[in-house]
């Protein structure tokens, strides 16, 4: 890469850079977004306005900087969605550059935007989750972009990517499997490259932090994971929530702190006039047949109510009422749940319907997951408390009592949207897209 100012001159020839970096940083804002645009000023305002990648002439930083923004495509992004094909034509015209101040310091401006750019969607992903389901979000803390790229600027461009993209051992098993496909002559738009991108993008939303003990819920693949510090002491088959928009799983995060034995079901208003409700009036018998109580909340008592005095037809009474069935063989949550507080009133629970594991297609419940071993879930969450031995917790389970017990250590809880997911020994798994979130994420 050849030099384009004598070396006697640098100093000057880079103060002028600088103080044309300045007057393009003043102007008219660029095109990018305004959160990068943001740190570009603070990169710059750190260094006093000096020039990065055009200092004393050489360019070996742009071409160094030219193959960083190209290994977007290892990460499934369009390196031309950053600048690529302008920087290699500045590299290819280079002798025009020579007298040109303002010309270099543009492109320094340009390489760091779009360093950044690529940074922030490696990062952070260039989808906003809620634009597929509005109760879907990031939870990843953004890390400090502008002293990362001084760090790997000063020493190894390279490490720039690395150093900001998610943790998880996972998303660089995935990027490794994108790689290699890539290499075998697979397009961006190959099916098995567009799925691969599609679930690193998903890595970018979740926290780095799952926790050292946490239980992962897979809603594609309807599969729990205890995680354990590396290691997997639990797993089962799960029954997640229909593809109807109403019932599906939502995906997010939260911390369970609480076990529940032989519990009622507090029936949701809407199973109520939808299914509770309509039930009865075929059927009068309904409600004995499935344990079902009918109960009028104040703030001077709670009373039971006659199912006779019910005007059925009524949804404004049937508001006022609080249904609930009773513990037992046919309660519809089993004989354990597992709650960690969320807005969405969604837990883990046994079922009655075991059946239904059985099924390779599980998107069946409500919007709750049910679980194939709920008592081995529950011994292992009380392992600690010597009074929870494995003949209690099954004693508790089936005793008709409801008793809740709080956990000593909050476990996180996380439900989770994969569609791909890497093997131990290479290759990766793929399941279903049940609730449409692929196809919908394309389009985005």
């Amino acid at each position: 890469m050849a030099v384009l100012i004598v070396a006697g001159c640098s100093s000057n020839r880079n103060a002028r850079i600088g103080a044309s970096i300045q007057q393009i940083l003043t102007a008219q804002p660029s095109a990018a977004a305004e959160s990068v645009r943001t740190e570009v000023d603070r990169f710059y305002k750190a260094r006093e306005y000096a020039p990065v990648w055009v200092q004393d002439g050489d360019l070996s930083k742009v071409a160094g900087a030219l193959g960083v923004l190209r290994s977007a495509e290892a990460h499934g992004l369009v390196a031309s969605d950053y600048g690529e094909e302008a920087i290699a034509g500045a590299i290819a015209s280079e002798d025009q550059l020579d007298d040109s101040t303002e010309r270099l310091a543009q492109l320094d401006v340009d390489v760091t935007t779009n360093l950044l750019a690529l940074g922030h969607d490696v990062a952070l992903g260039r989808v906003n989750p809620q634009e597929i389901d509005p109760r879907w979000k990031k939870q990843r803390t953004p890390p400090d972009f502008v002293a990362l790229l001084d760090q790997a600027a000063a020493g190894d461009l390279n490490t720039w990517l690395s150093s900001v993209q998610p943790k998880h051992p996972e998303y660089g098993a995935l990027q490794k499997e994108l790689t290699a496909i890539r290499a075998q002559g697979a397009s961006p738009t190959d099916d098995r490259s567009r799925l691969l991108a599609l679930n690193l993008e998903r890595w970018r939303w979740l926290r780095d932090d799952l926790g050292p003990r946490h239980i992962l819920v897979n809603v594609p693949s309807f599969h729990l994971a205890v995680r354990d510090s590396g290691r997997t002491p639990l797993d089962m088959k799960v029954v997640a929530g229909e593809a109807e928009a109403a019932h599906r799983t939502p995906i997010f995060s939260s911390e369970m702190d609480t076990v529940v034995f032989s519990p009622y079901w507090n029936i949701p208003d809407s199973i109520v006039e939808g299914e509770t409700a309509p039930a009865v009036m075929r059927d009068p018998s309904f409600l004995d047949r499935n344990n079902i109580e009918i109960l009028r909340r104040s703030k001077q008592r709670t009373e039971h109510i006659d199912p006779t005095s019910v005007e059925w037809d009524d949804e404004e009474e049937l508001k006022q009422l609080l249904f609930r069935q009773r513990p037992g063989p046919g309660n519809a949550l089993g004989h354990v749940k597992f709650l960690f507080p969320n807005p969405f009133h969604v837990y883990l629970h046994d079922t009655p319907a075991d059946a239904l594991f059985a099924r390779r297609g599980r998107a069946l419940s409500h919007g709750c997951v049910r679980l194939e071993q709920p008592e081995a879930l529950a011994q292992y969450l009380l392992r600690d408390s010597a009074e929870w031995d494995a003949e209690r917790i099954h004693t508790a389970m089936y005793s008709g009592d409801e008793t809740a017990v709080a956990l000593k250590d909050k476990v996180p809880v996380h439900i989770v949207y994969f569609t791909a997911w890497p093997k131990t020994g290479g290759g990766f798994d793929t399941w279903p897209d049940v609730y449409g979130y692929d196809a919908k994420q394309r389009q985005n």
